[in-house]
């Protein structure tokens, strides 16, 4: 049985197979809309540089990720704040400092996709070894 929706079945269809694969695959909105949030926190360079910050260095707090991608600390504050909302990040409290680390799910697999073209090779100095992700 095809899963056309009710108000597209008087439309013209040349496949109705694929129709309904197509169809059933965005059948969950929500997850649809998720993801696209997720893609394009990663499509602004800042974020993105924030994000890849956080997976190959490991937690790190607002000013430290300021140094390392070059902008003030209010605009890392920001940036983290959208990417806290949308579930990207998340926030733990060492004492006085904040650390923020990449949550998992999909925003973690895109980003190990985007190190591959995004990142060489590279020693982490914090960590005493090299980065394994990087010899795929």
């Amino acid at each position: 049985m095809h899963k056309v929706p009710t108000d597209r079945r008087d439309l013209r269809v040349i496949d109705p197979d694929q129709v309904c694969d197509a169809t059933a695959v965005l059948a969950d909105g929500e997850r649809v809309q998720q993801a696209a949030t997720v893609l394009d926190a990663l499509g602004e360079v800042n974020r993105l540089s924030i994000l890849l910050a956080l997976q190959h260095a490991g937690d790190l707090c607002v000013s430290d990720l300021a140094v390392a991608v070059g902008m003030s600390d209010s605009a890392v504050s920001h940036a983290l704040r959208l990417l806290r909302a949308h579930g990207m990040v998340t926030a733990h409290r060492e004492g006085r400092l904040v650390r923020y680390r990449i949550a998992g799910g999909l925003a973690r697999r895109l980003l190990e996709v985007v190190s591959e073209e995004a990142v060489g090779p590279v020693r982490l100095h914090a960590h005493g070894e090299h980065d394994e992700s990087r010899d795929r």
